[in-house]
């Protein structure tokens, strides 16, 4: 009984035992699941901080973000409101340029028409006395003193005086320059005509005196040398200058020469490309023919017209027509040098902005003496017939004398002593023309003109004729 007791008790404790085994068996794996757990668990706390960091991260860029999203609306609210203000502002600023381009033109025209009446009170026709000085080709003994110049006030840079076998004729123009005076001192003094041509006034400047009395020089100067440019190269500069400042406005000038020649009324065409040193002078197989139309203009059939953009286009084409004509001086001599020279210088132009457009009304220039004196004379006593056909040179001239032109004569003077009598004679016509005033003509144009002078002695004088035109371009500015 006590052996199947023990057996029993052996019986309960192996299957305790076994019960147990399987118990810790099951403990060991809950404990292997449970160090798994705390491994995962360690990786979720480090991944949840590391989350958190990033959330953190996150969060703080989020707000700087938001940050700058607030000061970038604030931004867009100040630009906007600056926008506005410029907007604004813009929008006065061009109705004050609107305002201020129209007090523009009314002070541009205030000013031509000032400018104008500045040039009427002191004469729409005037005279400028030039003497030149001594050269070594005047008569021997020569020291100029047959000439001086008076030094009252009336009479300063006024007047000059001139002594003839013991007795002293006195007159008094507008200007006069003594043999000192520069080139620059005699355009400063003919630049207000320029301008008034810039404004759309006929200007006409003519020199006028016996061979060698220095109407070249003052006239085309010498080549070569800047400081001794004469009135037309100056002149010319100043109008290509005022077509480039232009340019910012819109305007887009064309501009055309045209230069001829008149000998015994034949009319010469200098530009011409047949060779006319092998034709008989003035004469190169064409008939030309001056014509005004309705309007006023002046044209000279089949003339060759080249177009032009700078002076020193329009020099070369000097230099052309020069040696065109010394070519006839060498085969004509004095018939030659009685020759008139014409230069003509053609403007129109269109405002790409404003659609305006302007166009030159050709006008060409003069005669000798005693053609050029009656019609002056004519247009001063307000003749009804004016003698401008009695020449083909005055009949070119006629739309550039008269009226809101403004005609300026120089009258060239040699101190020589054998030059006294011309001198005289020049001094005279000149006085008579200073008392002279013109009536209303046409229009204007940029012309040069050289002709001969009949005078009391056998020796020939020349007279050189310059217009500059303008034509009104618009209302606040011309050339």
């Amino acid at each position: 009984m006590k052996v199947a007791s023990l057996r029993a008790e052996l019986q309960q404790v192996s299957e305790d035992r076994e019960s147990l085994l399987l118990q810790v068996q099951t403990l060991t794996a809950e404990v292997v699941n449970c160090e798994e757990l705390v491994v995962k668990s360690n990786e979720l706390k480090e991944k949840c901080l590391s989350q958190s960091n990033q959330l953190k991260t996150l969060q703080d860029e989020l707000e700087a973000t938001q940050n700058k999203l607030r000061v970038s609306d604030l931004s867009a609210f100040e630009t906007k409101t600056e926008f506005e203000d410029q907007k604004k502002l813009i929008s006065e600023l061009q109705n004050r340029l609107a305002d201020a381009e129209l007090k523009i033109i009314d002070g541009e025209k205030f000013r031509k028409k000032l400018h104008n009446t500045i040039l009427e009170l002191k004469g729409n026709i005037r005279v400028f006395c030039r003497v030149r000085p001594l050269i070594p080709e005047d008569s021997p003994g020569a020291d100029g003193r047959v000439i001086s110049f008076p030094t009252t006030t009336e009479a300063l840079g006024r007047g000059i005086d001139l002594a003839q076998n013991g007795q002293k004729y006195s007159f008094t123009f507008d200007k006069v320059f003594m043999p000192d005076a520069s080139q620059e001192d005699v355009f400063v003094e003919i630049s207000q005509l320029v301008q008034s041509a810039l404004d759309g006034y006929k200007v006409c400047i003519f020199a006028y005196g016996q061979t060698g009395s220095g109407k070249t020089y003052t006239m085309m100067g010498k080549p070569g040398n800047p400081e001794q440019k004469g009135l037309i190269p100056r002149s010319l500069e100043q109008i290509f200058q005022t077509k480039q400042s232009l340019q910012s406005q819109g305007w887009k000038y064309e501009m055309q020469v045209s230069m001829l020649e008149i000998y015994n009324e034949t009319i010469r065409d200098l530009l011409s490309t047949k060779d006319s040193s092998r034709t008989e002078y003035g004469s190169n197989g064409k008939q030309y023919a001056i014509k005004h139309d309705a309007n006023g203009n002046t044209l000279v059939s089949d003339l060759t017209v080249v177009d032009v953009c700078s002076t020193r286009e329009v020099s070369f084409l000097l230099d052309q027509a020069s040696h065109s004509r010394s070519v006839g001086k060498t085969q004509m001599n004095e018939q030659s040098s009685r020759s008139h020279f014409v230069f003509t210088l053609r403007i129109s132009g269109v405002n790409e902005n404003t659609e305006q457009q302007v166009q030159e009304k050709p006008k060409l220039s003069i005669e000798a003496l005693s053609s050029l004196s009656d019609v002056i004379f004519a247009l001063a006593k307000k003749e009804d017939h004016v003698p401008f056909r009695h020449s083909k040179l005055t009949y070119l001239l006629q739309p550039c004398l008269g009226g809101d032109s403004k005609t300026l004569m120089f009258a060239n003077i040699s101190p020589d002593n054998s030059s006294l009598g011309e001198s005289l004679c020049s001094l005279r016509f000149a006085s008579r023309v200073n008392a002279c005033e013109i009536v209303s003509n046409l229009y204007s144009e940029l012309s040069w003109v050289s002709g001969p002078i009949k005078s009391s002695k056998a020796r020939r004088s020349k007279a050189y004729l310059y217009t500059l035109p303008m034509l009104p371009c618009n209302p606040t500015f011309a050339i």
